[in-house]
């Protein structure tokens, strides 16, 4: 197992305190940690010279980008010309990806009217999947909500793919609370990284919202040892609330 953080962690300070280009020299100074989890809304553009700038900063840092969670788009779209179009832009994203090093990128399930047709989304991420293949970029399911909020439709995709460039990125905090666990359990086993998500913790430096050991446990009885990109969405201090996920973390793996 081994550590890295989100730029989502620190959202409030990525392109304020800090250029993009630079978080991975940041979070090695403060942290000690020299892998980052570069989130597509904190790119400012992705221009050649934009992104050499990225490139050079993990270089001069000797850090490695781990994963890119991509916002946009709707690849369950019922609408094929709108569909088409999005998945379009997902693909410059995942060039993007192969351009500046990242393995992989997140992508949505999107959102469908009930009742679902998960063959439109299976369809969807089958392509991406095959041109990641063609340019050596992971496409990754996180439980996000939408159609990925139930783990069954996830399990589903999976089945449906069936393809290496096509895995999931489980999320501690996103399941509903009753099905959390369970939730986790079904999709760990396409896990190729996974979201140490944490809200604002207590005197303890636990997690008041649910059992945070039991969902490392989780992963690590399933044969987990990939990364684990730290995810703080807490109200709080975000620098103090990376600081306490990642003690959290090397206290319970």
């Amino acid at each position: 197992m081994y550590i890295a953080i989100s730029s989502w962690s620190l959202r409030d300070h990525v392109n304020k305190d800090f250029p993009l280009s630079q978080m991975a020299k940041f979070v090695k100074d403060k942290y000690g940690v020299s892998a980052v989890e570069l989130c597509s809304m904190h790119f400012r553009n992705m221009d050649a010279a934009y992104l050499d700038e990225i490139k050079k900063g993990l270089e001069e840092a000797q850090a490695k980008v781990v994963n890119m969670p991509v916002d946009t788009g709707n690849i369950s779209n019922r609408d094929e010309q709108k569909r088409k179009f999005d998945l379009k832009v997902i693909k410059l994203w995942m060039d993007v990806a192969k351009y500046i090093g990242s393995p992989s990128i997140r992508v949505n399930t999107g959102m469908q009217e009930p009742p679902y047709d998960l063959s439109i989304t299976a369809a969807s991420y089958k392509e991406l999947a095959e041109y990641g293949e063609k340019i050596g970029v992971k496409v990754l399911l996180e439980n996000h909500g939408g159609l990925s909020a139930d783990p069954d439709n996830i399990v589903r995709l999976f089945e449906e793919v069936n393809s290496p460039y096509f895995r999931s990125c489980p999320d501690f905090g996103n399941f509903a609370p009753d099905i959390r666990y369970e939730g986790l359990r079904k999709i760990v086993k396409y896990a190729e990284l996974a979201h140490a998500k944490t809200y604002d913790l207590d005197e303890n430096g636990e997690v008041p919202e649910f059992d945070f050991k039991k969902c490392l446990d989780i992963l690590k009885e399933n044969g987990f040892d990939g990364c684990l990109s730290v995810e703080f969405e807490g109200q709080g201090d975000q620098y103090e609330g990376v600081q306490k996920t990642i003690e959290l973390i090397k206290k319970y793996w």
